[in-house]
């Protein structure tokens, strides 16, 4: 019998076969060669950060102004006054947002957050989605509200879609459940010592840019300082006599104080006179029992955003025993009281119990004449009958 060691065996033969030794990584492993630099693709990366710093200042200017409610602002009780068909489309949107503080957050939120994601470019894909969904509604509203700002809105949409292009097709597999193939992370600065320094000063620099607004929330969001004149009234006592014509009866009718601060402790205010006549305007508290007011001319067709005041003068207020306001001043001399009718929205406030739907407005869904009344549960024997509105 042939001894053999312990060793791999020739097939072939009997005779055993020596071991082999390992080869060593350095013999094994070929030199790999530096990648040229493609100047194209190195130029359409820089087109592509480029645009991200363009779109990110962009959205943080708007998105901060949401977040901190100064775009829109709050629904203050100057807005009562006006009535549906005075508003320009853009007023009415302006109104819409304002009401729900929460929608108009939320809106500037989602907008900072796609801004900040595009910061990196590991995470500038999903800014540009999340920036395409909400620039798209904001150019659906603006188009549908006359804000004139489309152009801006466009061509933010666009930006956002071009930035998400090239981690589309990983996108794309990625939706139909197939395997995604892996990102291609670009170096917009081919060189790798300036690249060191500046993928850390530029991000670091970005987030700075971000998170600055925070320094001055305080001052950014409105600020709300009621008082008794806070609120919507109606004149309900004037001293001064009624005109022979209605159209010429310039008297005061209903008056709204505004709650939010403005510029130099500035309120908004708007005054309806007893011929139809709207005056904005703004006041301030001058004393304990004074006020500036400034009114603007009567509004009439397109007006600039802002306006120099017609009028101003001093007005000395005094709160009744029961509750109402005497105003006297600039051959005023008159009593105003709040009015629960003219400041309905603002009061109605948020219920969660189901219940009859409060619809307060001329809007309706049949055109041809009254909703339709749907029966069985909600009919006439039924106490809590309510109208029910068709698709």
């Amino acid at each position: 019998m042939s001894t053999h060691t312990h060793g791999p065996e020739d097939p072939g033969t009997d005779a055993p076969v020596a071991a082999t030794e390992p080869a060593s990584p350095e013999a094994s492993t070929p030199p790999i060669a530096p990648t040229p630099v493609s100047i194209p693709k190195t130029l359409l990366w820089w087109g592509h950060g480029l645009l991200r710093v363009v779109v990110f200042g962009y959205l943080m200017i708007y998105g901060w102004s949401k977040l901190t409610l100064m775009q829109m602002g709050g629904l203050d009780y100057s807005a009562a006054l006006y009535a549906f068909g005075e508003k320009s489309p853009m007023g009415l949107l302006w109104s819409f947002v304002a009401y729900a503080p929460v929608f108009q957050f939320l809106s500037g939120l989602v907008e900072v957050l796609a801004g900040v994601l595009l910061i990196w470019r590991r995470t500038s894909w999903l800014g540009g989605l999340l920036g395409t969904f909400a620039m798209g509604a904001v150019l659906l509203l603006n188009l549908l509200y006359d804000v004139p700002v489309k152009q801006l809105a466009l061509f933010l949409l666009i930006a956002c879609a071009l930035i998400l292009l090239p981690d589309l097709p990983r996108l794309y597999a990625f939706v139909l459940g197939r395997a995604t193939p892996p990102a291609s992370i670009p170096r917009p600065v081919p060189w790798p010592r300036v690249h060191a320094v500046t993928r850390w000063i530029i991000s670091s620099l970005a987030v700075l840019i971000a998170l600055s607004p925070l320094l001055a929330l305080q001052e950014m969001v409105p600020r709300s300082k009621e008082s008794p004149l806070s609120g919507v009234h109606r004149v309900v006592e004037d001293t001064a006599e009624p005109a022979e014509l209605l159209v010429e009866d310039e008297r005061w009718r209903e008056v709204a104080f505004g709650q939010y601060v403005l510029r130099e402790e500035n309120r908004s205010m708007t005054l309806r006179l007893a011929n139809g006549v709207l005056h904005e305007g703004r006041y301030r508290h001058v004393g304990d029992d004074e006020i500036e007011v400034s009114l603007n001319p009567a509004l009439e067709g397109d007006r600039p955003l802002t306006q120099e005041a017609e009028e101003t003068f001093v007005l000395t207020w005094t709160v009744l025993d029961d509750g109402r306001i005497h105003l006297v001043g600039e051959e005023l001399d008159l009593v105003i009281e709040s009015d629960p009718e003219l400041r309905y929205l603002y009061d109605r406030g948020f219920s969660w119990a189901p219940g009859p739907p409060i619809h307060r407005s001329d809007v309706r869904r049949h055109a041809g004449g009254p909703p339709a009344r749907r029966s069985g549960l909600f009919s006439k024997e039924n106490p809590r009958e309510q109208t029910f509105f068709f698709p």
